[in-house]
Parts: C-alpha cells; sequence; structure tokens
C-alpha cells in the first residue's frame, strides 16, 4: 500500500495555504479535492476583501490570525505580483443611533492592533463617498481588494513542490491505523483507491463535518456541526450615483457584515451579501431577493436605481452556529486529546478566512510539524 506524509481535505484557500506551507523537505502529500480544480466553493465565491481585523473579538483565533494573514497577504502579493487594492473601507453609522457603535468597533480594532482608524463626521462620509448618506462612519485604511484566484493559483504552485493533487475525487473513508490514517477516495470514474497517510488535515470547508465523522469523531460533542449559510450578490450597473469608490458597509448585523458595496479589480461594483441558512450547495441567485439588496442599500446609496440590479453569483459559509447563537471562533486543533493523534480539523472557517489564510497556514505547520 502507498504511503505519504500528509493529506489535506479540501483544496479551498485555507487548505492550499497549509499545504503549501508543509511543502518541501522531501515530504510527500496528497491533496484531495471533490471538484475539477481548487477553491470551486467559498474561496471563490465571496466578497474578495482583505479585511482590517475590526469585527473580532480580541484574543480570538479570528482577530489574530486577520491581522497576521492582512500583513502577510500585502507582502505575498508584491512580491509575487498577486493583483491587491488598499483601497479602504467605511463602515457607516445610517443614523446617529448607530454612532456608538462606531466607536466601539474602533476600539476593538485598535485592541486587536489594527492601525488606520479614524471617525468620520458626516460630512467627512459625504466628501470620501459624495454618494453615501450616513450620519458618521469608521475609515479602515488597511483594508483592501485581492485576487483570490492568482492567491490559490499560488498556494497551488508552491505546494506542488511536494503536493499530488486528486481532484475529482471524493474522500469515502478515513480509518485510524497504527501509523497514520487510512484513507480511501474515489474517482470520477468509480474507482477506489486506498493509501495510509501519517497525517490528515481536515480542511473541507462545509464538508468539515462530514470528515470528522468519517474519522470517528462525535461531531455533535465536538461542536462540529455545520450550519450552511447562503450568501448572494447583485450587481450594479453603475450610473451616476449609484456606486461607490470604496468599500462602504452598514453595521454588522447577528450572522453577516450587513449588505454592503463590493468592489472588484476591474472597478465593477456589486452588492451583498445578505445571509441565510441553507441546506444543500446550490449557487443560484434568487431573483425574488432583488427587493431586499435594493431596499437595503438604498437607505445609504439614495440614488441607487431598482433597474440597476442584477443577480450576479452566490457563496455558503460554513457557520457553526445557528441564527440567535452567539458567534463561534474558528476550530484550528489536533485532535489528540479525543484518540485521533495526526488529525487536525478546521472547522468554521468563515470570514475572515480568506484574509487568515497565509498565517491559518502557518499555525497548521506548527501544530503537525512534529509529526512529519
Amino acid at each position: 500500500m502507498d504511503k505519504v506524509d500528509l493529506t489535506v481535505i479540501g483544496a479551498g484557500v485555507i487548505g492550499l495555504a497549509a499545504a503549501a506551507e508543509l511543502a518541501g523537505e522531501g515530504r510527500e502529500i496528497v491533496v484531495v479535492e471533490r471538484h475539477d480544480g481548487f477553491g470551486r466553493e467559498a474561496s471563490s465565491r465571496n466578497s474578495e476583501v482583505i479585511h482590517a481585523g475590526i469585527y473580532y473579538p480580541t484574543g480570538s483565533l479570528k482577530a489574530r490570525f486577520c491581522v497576521e494573514g492582512r500583513e502577510l497577504l500585502y507582502r505575498l502579493s508584491a512580491e509575487e505580483g498577486i493583483p491587491t487594492r488598499k483601497i479602504g473601507k467605511i463602515i457607516i453609522a445610517l443614523d446617529e443611533r448607530d454612532l456608538p457603535a462606531l466607536e466601539d468597533l474602533k476600539r476593538r480594532g485598535e485592541e486587536n492592533g489594527v492601525g488606520g482608524l479614524r471617525l468620520l463626521s458626516r460630512a467627512e462620509v459625504e466628501k470620501m463617498e459624495p454618494n453615501v448618506r450616513a450620519a458618521g462612519g469608521l475609515f479602515s485604511s488597511e483594508t483592501g481588494i485581492i485576487d483570490s484566484h492568482r492567491l490559490m493559483e499560488h498556494f497551488e504552485k508552491r505546494a506542488s513542490a511536494s503536493a499530488t493533487f486528486a481532484y475529482n475525487c471524493e474522500l469515502t473513508g478515513l480509518q485510524r491505523a497504527p501509523k497514520g490514517y487510512l484513507v480511501v477516495i474515489r474517482d470520477a470514474d468509480g474507482e477506489e483507491y486506498c493509501f495510509l497517510s501519517r497525517v490528515v488535515i481536515n480542511a473541507a470547508g462545509v464538508g468539515a463535518q462530514e470528515v470528522a465523522e468519517l474519522a470517528g469523531i462525535d461531531t455533535a460533542a465536538a461542536g462540529y456541526t455545520v450550519y450552511p449559510c447562503k450568501g448572494e450578490y447583485f450587481r450594479v450597473r453603475g450610473g451616476e450615483g449609484e456606486r461607490t469608490e470604496r468599500l462602504v458597509y452598514p453595521p454588522p448585523t447577528g450572522i453577516s457584515l450587513g449588505l454592503h458595496t463590493v468592489i472588484d479589480l476591474q472597478g465593477g461594483v456589486k452588492i451583498g451579501p445578505n445571509a441565510f441558512y441553507v441546506e444543500g450547495m446550490d449557487h443560484t441567485v434568487d431573483e425574488g431577493h432583488l427587493d431586499e439588496f435594493f431596499q437595503g442599500t438604498r437607505g445609504y446609496l439614495p440614488a441607487l436605481n431598482r433597474e440597476s440590479l442584477t443577480p450576479d453569483m452566490a457563496g455558503i459559509r460554513a457557520k457553526l452556529y445557528r441564527k440567535g447563537e452567539p458567534e463561534r471562533d474558528f476550530v484550528i486543533r489536533r485532535e489528540d486529546d479525543r484518540g485521533f493523534p495526526g488529525l487536525v480539523t478546521l472547522a468554521g472557517i468563515e470570514s475572515p478566512g480568506l484574509t487568515a489564510s497565509p498565517a491559518i497556514g502557518r499555525y497548521v505547520r506548527s501544530l503537525v510539524e512534529d509529526l512529519l
């Protein structure tokens, strides 16, 4: 039976970043991905924002890896030519009642190590974004956008020094063995292939619960139940008064950062995402939600025309909490204490997962280096 040092389940940005960090030193790595290429799910269906690290509880993995990952992404993009733009973001107060929340966000961001934060008056918001109506704002100069495909392409290329990419392969078995894990995958032709892996990294995103259950983990007890949460985007035609030059966010809601303007690297504008829990992986955009987007945005973008909105794309986030429950932090841990040495679980890697990806890759390497 073939033996490898490391298997990564999932070729989204997190799995790719981990594989890239662990490549080299003569290691044999297999990356298993059920789709025909990398990043086919949440990693390519998001706002492509490099977050500053404002929103997340101080001391959380989200805060730590967002701040660290942001710095790494800007450095990496400069060194490797990955397209990015540090365009900045304004979190707005829709009315005066939202102003204390902006002060709290500024305080939390600074506690997390975020620089370049500045509270804005109504007039300052209007000067920076003449098309936006707001009672005030919080400006983040360190927020930007990135070409997520080029980032993942970079990670894949780095990982290729050691990794074999098993695309179009479904994980069907994961069993503890004396010197690692018996990994069973099935290819697109229905053929099954088994091999032994010393270490397994579960970076399967929405499928992380399923992978953990294949290994034998009681996911309910472990808190690994995944609740898929869909977010849709509508494109804006971008007529006079309908666009912003920066990312503009309303105050965050309980399960999302709100319907915000999304600027892409080509200068296009989208609105999104909304957030609602779903079953399955349907990525179609419901045109019936157009009014929700129109009404939810025109409060701060009053010149927006309903006819300017057209369905664009949707993504599905892997949340570990349901509506009304407290937000959960990232789960990134070795499962030794549960009787699964050499198995690493990454679960609930939602926003700011893209920003945090290079930092998470480094952290995963630190967790398993002693096993390789």
